[in-house]
């Protein structure tokens, strides 16, 4: 068995790698701020943050300031228990190294990721980091589901549709493959759930001479007096064409009864 003199030199050993690590952690998420502050990329922070606090989410917390650090000022925990008595001498040197030693492995990863970068080495090199991860997300998305019918969603876009607590709701709806979509509409024709806003979008999208019904006129795409939005969205969706897909657009107008809108799928 070790003798408590080598135990306590494998802990600072120990001690002095987790807070080397914790500060090249830290030294990135600094970097990863600063960059965040350019026009456009503010939502490069907290994806970032999001995926430190994976890596070490029991003591990943906020300073003063309101900035999430890994913890760099590594001491002895005197307080450590086992079965509820207290640990000393050998016990509670080896259960501090053990701990730390999970700490150092879940900070090793969190650096080795590529979402812990910029994405440029210090060459200048452009390298694989958390805007270009940010970047291919958003072209998947683009290409697979919205270049079709003319859509786009940004980064920014992105970001606030799955920080959207309706984000959930809108797939449960309409399902995971349609929700981009559904909601890409959504916020290309600021679509929005009463009935004074759809009287509007629909004056302005539906062309009721397309249809050829005698005595037709603009009277009939108004809300009626005592007319729920629900009704009145029901009475008319049939004359709307969101997409140039059929099936799709019933689904934007299940979502819209839904109570989805601009306003709360994209916060």
């Amino acid at each position: 068995m070790p003798k408590t003199k080598d135990l306590l030199a494998e802990w600072e050993e120990i001690a002095k790698l987790s807070r080397k690590l914790a500060k090249r952690a830290n030294q990135r998420l600094v970097r990863i701020e600063e960059y965040s502050k350019r026009p456009g990329l503010s939502n490069i922070k907290e994806f970032a943050y999001k995926k430190a606090v994976n890596y070490i989410s029991h003591e990943f917390k906020p300073t003063k300031s309101g900035k999430l650090r890994f913890k760099e000022h590594i001491k002895m925990d005197q307080n450590l228990q086992r079965n509820g008595e207290k640990l000393s001498g050998d016990a509670l040197v080896r259960e501090n190294i053990r701990i730390q030693k999970s700490r150092i492995k879940a900070m090793q990863d969190f650096l080795s990721k590529d979402t812990s970068t910029l994405g440029r080495s210090r060459s200048g090199e452009e390298t694989q980091g958390i805007k270009t991860i940010m970047d291919k997300r958003t072209k998947t998305i683009n290409e697979k589901y919205l270049k079709e019918y003319g859509l786009e969603l940004t980064d920014q876009d992105l970001k606030r549709f799955f920080e959207s607590k309706k984000q959930a709701k809108l797939e449960t709806e309409v399902g995971s493959s349609r929700m981009f979509v559904v909601a890409a509409v959504v916020k290309k024709f600021n679509l929005k759930t009463n009935k004074r806003d759809l009287e509007k979008f629909f004056k302005e999208h539906i062309d009721l001479d397309s249809f050829h019904y005698d005595g037709w006129d603009d009277r009939y795409l108004q809300a009626r007096k005592g007319e729920s939005y629900k009704d009145y969205l029901e009475r008319l969706q049939d004359y709307v064409d969101y997409t140039g897909d059929e099936v799709l657009n019933d689904y934007i107008n299940k979502a819209l009864k839904a109570g989805i809108n601009v306003k709360n799928i994209f916060i």
